[in-house]
C-alpha cells in the first residue's frame, strides 16, 4: 500500500477517560497501553467521525464512566484507508481490523499487521489515519500519531471547551 495523504478539516470526537480528562490533548493512555493503530510507547489520539462511533469504540464491553469531548482538526496529510463510507478500502486494512491486536501483541509476542501498517505510514510522513472502525460497521475513526494544539509539528488540533470544564 502506498501513502496517499488526504486533507482532514473537521469536527471529531473522542470519549475520555475520566483519568484524562484534564489533559484532553494527551496520547498517555495509548502510548502506555498500545492500541490497535499504536503499538506501546507511541502517543496516540483516537477520535471518532461521529458520537456512536466514539461511543462503541471507548466501551467495548467494558462498563465505565467516560466523556464525549469535541475537537477541531486540521491536517494535510492524513492517509485514508477507507472506502468513503467506513469500510476498508483494501484487504489488507481489513486483515488488520479483523486479527486480534490484544492477543497477537501482549500473548504471542508478534507485532499485529495494524502496528506494520501504522509504523509504514508514520515513516511515510503522516500525521495520522482515516480507518474503518473495529467496533462499529461504518464508522470511521482518526486515528493521530502527530498533532499540536499550537501550530507545531503535526495535526492540528483544537478541544472544544469553551467553558474551561477540562482542566
Amino acid at each position: 500500500m502506498t501513502a496517499a495523504f488526504v486533507s482532514v478539516r473537521g469536527r471529531f470526537w473522542r470519549m475520555l477517560n475520566i483519568q484524562f480528562q484534564t489533559d484532553p490533548l494527551s496520547g498517555e493512555g495509548a502510548r502506555r497501553l498500545g492500541g490497535r493503530w499504536n503499538k506501546m510507547g507511541i502517543p496516540a489520539l483516537y477520535l471518532g467521525a461521529d458520537h456512536s462511533t466514539v461511543i462503541a469504540e471507548f466501551y467495548q464491553k467494558l462498563d465505565m464512566p467516560g466523556t464525549i469531548v469535541p475537537y477541531d482538526v486540521t491536517s494535510d496529510r492524513v492517509a485514508d484507508l477507507t472506502d468513503g463510507r467506513g469500510n476498508p478500502r483494501e484487504p489488507q486494512i481489513e486483515a488488520a481490523l479483523s486479527a486480534e491486536w490484544i492477543k497477537l501483541a501482549r500473548i504471542d509476542g508478534v507485532e499485529p499487521p495494524s502496528w506494520l501498517l501504522a509504523d509504514r505510514l508514520i515513516a511515510a510522513g503522516a500525521d495520522g489515519a482515516l480507518v474503518p472502525s473495529a467496533q462499529r460497521r461504518g464508522g470511521t475513526n482518526l486515528v493521530l500519531w502527530r498533532w499540536s494544539a499550537d501550530g507545531g509539528e503535526g495535526a492540528r488540533v483544537k478541544v472544544i471547551d469553551p467553558f474551561g470544564d477540562l482542566r
